[in-house]
C-alpha cells in the first residue's frame, strides 16, 4: 500500500499543474477567438465629406461586416492631422480603438505632438495609395499646367495654393510643385480639406491639389478644372483626360499612403485578425471598384508591408520639407 501510496502523488501533483495550464491555454486561445466583442472606433484625422473620411468609412463598413461588430467613425480633424491620433493615444491597447493615418499622423508629424510618432503606433494595413489632382476655379484662364506655370514665373508670388494645413501633404504638394517648377507660389492654410474646396470654388483662392475622391465630381460637374494629376503614374480609375503633372514636370511623383494603426502593446493576435480582415475586403472586386471610381489604388499587404513604406516616406518628406523651408511646429 505505502508503494502505491507514493507513486500516487507524483501523478496527483501532475494533475493540479497540467490542469491550470490547460485551463490557461484554452481561455487565452478563446480570448483571440472572441475578438471583437463589442463596437470599435476608428479615429479619422479629417472633417466629415473630406478625402480620408470616405475612404475611411468604405474601409469601416465592410470589414465591420466580416468582424461582427461595427467600426464607428469618429472625425477629429486639427492639428495638421494629429488630433485623431492624440486621442486614440488615450485609449486603451486592448484591439478597440485604431487610428486612420495620412501623412502628418506618423510620417511627418509636427513637433509639438503628444504622442512619439516612430514608437507609440504600430502598422496594421495600407487602406489605399492616393493621387490628388492639381485644380483651379474654372474661370481663370489657365488651362494646363504649361499655362499656370508661365503665369506664375510671370507673376512672382502672386499665385496661392491652399491646403489642409502647414504640413499637411496638401502643403507639401503645393510646395514641392513651387520646387520642381522653380516658382513662388504663396501658401494659404486652412483647417481641413471641405474649406479648401469651398475656397477654389468661391474664388478665394487659385489652386490646391485636392484628393481625387473629393475633386472629381466637382471636376465632371464643371465646378473644378482639372489641370494634373500627381501621380508619376496614372492610377486605376482615373480620367484618361487629367495629364499627369509629370508630362509637363518630369519626375514629379507625389502619392499619398493612408492606412490603419494600432496603439503599440496592441495583443498581435488582434492586430493579425484586424489585418486579414481588411485584406479580405481589399481582394472584393465590388470593394476596389469603390476605390479605383474614386482614382484610388486599394491597399492590403502585411503591417512589416506597411512599415517598409512608413520608413522609405520618412526618408522622402523629410528632404522635402528641407527643401522647401517647411518646419513643423
Amino acid at each position: 500500500m505505502r508503494r502505491t501510496f507514493l507513486k500516487a502523488i507524483p501523478a496527483a501533483m501532475c494533475a493540479s499543474i497540467v490542469a491550470p495550464s490547460l485551463l490557461t491555454s484554452r481561455m487565452a486561445n478563446a480570448n483571440e477567438a472572441a475578438w471583437p466583442t463589442k463596437p470599435i472606433r476608428l479615429m479619422v484625422p479629417a472633417a466629415p465629406g473630406a478625402g480620408p473620411d470616405s475612404t475611411a468609412r468604405i474601409i469601416a463598413h465592410t470589414v465591420s461586416e466580416r468582424l461582427g461588430q461595427p467600426i464607428i467613425v469618429e472625425n477629429k480633424p486639427g492639428g495638421s492631422g494629429t488630433v485623431a491620433a492624440s486621442l486614440g493615444m488615450l485609449a486603451p491597447a486592448d484591439g478597440y480603438t485604431f487610428i486612420y493615418c495620412i501623412p502628418s499622423t506618423q510620417i511627418m508629424p509636427p513637433k509639438s505632438v503628444r504622442y512619439d510618432p516612430v514608437n507609440d503606433l504600430i502598422p496594421v494595413s495600407l487602406a489605399v495609395t492616393a493621387s490628388f489632382i492639381l485644380v483651379v476655379n474654372p474661370t481663370l484662364p489657365y488651362k494646363s499646367v504649361r499655362e499656370l506655370i508661365d503665369a506664375a514665373r510671370a507673376n512672382p508670388g502672386k499665385i496661392n495654393f491652399g491646403s489642409s494645413g502647414t504640413g499637411t501633404f496638401g502643403h507639401l504638394l503645393g510646395a514641392s510643385f513651387g520646387l520642381s517648377t522653380d516658382i513662388d507660389l504663396m501658401h494659404v492654410p486652412f483647417t481641413s480639406e471641405p474649406p479648401v474646396t469651398n475656397a477654389i470654388i468661391g474664388g478665394e483662392i487659385q489652386m490646391a491639389f485636392i484628393s481625387s475622391g473629393v475633386s472629381l465630381p466637382l471636376i465632371q460637374s464643371g465646378k473644378l478644372r482639372a489641370l494634373g494629376v500627381s501621380s508619376g503614374k496614372r492610377m486605376p480609375g482615373m480620367p484618361d483626360n487629367i495629364p499627369l503633372i509629370a508630362e509637363t514636370v518630369p519626375g514629379y511623383d507625389m502619392v499619398t499612403y493612408n492606412y490603419l494603426a494600432a496603439k503599440a502593446g496592441t495583443p498581435r493576435h488582434i492586430v493579425e485578425k484586424m489585418n486579414k480582415a481588411i485584406n479580405t475586403t481589399m481582394s472584393d472586386p465590388a470593394v476596389r471598384e469603390r476605390f479605383t471610381s474614386r482614382g484610388l489604388n486599394p491597399g492590403g499587404g502585411s503591417p512589416e508591408d506597411m512599415g517598409k513604406i512608413i520608413a522609405a516616406q520618412r526618408v522622402k518628406l523629410s528632404e522635402l520639407l528641407q527643401r522647401a523651408n517647411i518646419v513643423l511646429s
